[in-house]
């Protein structure tokens, strides 16, 4: 086969998440990555060198089919649904993404091969004017695929300046790591944020909140955290 194609077009953590399932493909069957994926995600693509990330209006499948299929030299895997192929709870499904191959899980960071730009994480200190090295909050209450919902998060009362993650045009969320690693106290809804965290430890502890009204706990996650929570 030629190319592989990836069935997963939302949802940043899962993408970040999924990134050694798609270097182990290409390794393994020494083929091209295609990961079509929503508008919102597109810009992602420059983190991602090994794979070709692009806007999955330009790739016409069904993005609903649920069973793994080739044509002309192209196979097509249904990562998205993996929990239930693999007929697993959902509090499992990011553990069934790696299952699906016979993978470990565990394993996800081993081959993650994200690459930081670290001119837009430099422009984007300045332009939340971060770099005279005065310690600062982060708060980080957004989550669902663009950022559409929103928790109520109390920032600590520290008298230190209170940073809101949020989307900033011509910036991803993987040009937010130094703000996130330099941070004096991390204050943040479950998200994408979590994986980077975990790939790219912050100094500061990271409080992490529900989100809520939609969980109730940590269960659907807190499995994949080895730092304290």
């Amino acid at each position: 086969m030629n190319t592989i194609i990836l069935v997963q077009t939302f949802g940043c953590g899962d993408l970040i998440f999924c990134q050694t399932i798609a270097n182990r493909l290409r390794i393994q069957y020494n083929a091209k990555i295609l990961w079509p994926v929503q508008d919102v995600y597109a810009p992602l693509a420059k983190h991602f060198p090994n794979v070709t990330m692009v806007d999955k209006a330009l790739v016409s499948i069904d993005y609903s089919r649920r069973d793994e299929y080739e044509f002309n030299g192209t196979k097509v895997i249904p990562l998205r649904f993996t929990d239930s192929i693999c007929n697993v709870p959902y509090t499992d499904c990011m553990k069934s993404k790696y299952g699906y191959f016979g993978w470990k899980w565990e394993e996800w960071k081993s081959h993650h091969g994200i690459c930081r730009d670290g001119v837009k994480e430099s422009e984007l200190m300045n332009e939340l004017g971060l770099n005279d090295g005065v310690p600062y909050n982060l708060i980080s209450d957004m989550f669902q695929t663009g950022g559409t919902r929103t928790i109520s998060i109390t920032p600590p009362d520290n008298g230190l300046k209170n940073v809101y993650m949020k989307f900033i045009e011509g910036y991803t969320v993987i040009d937010w790591l130094t703000v996130m690693q330099q941070a004096e106290t991390i204050h943040a809804v479950s998200s994408a944020n979590i994986y980077l965290f975990e790939l790219f430890p912050p100094k500061a502890i990271v409080n992490l909140y529900i989100r809520r009204p939609n969980e109730q706990n940590h269960d659907n996650y807190s499995y994949l955290l080895t730092k304290d929570k």
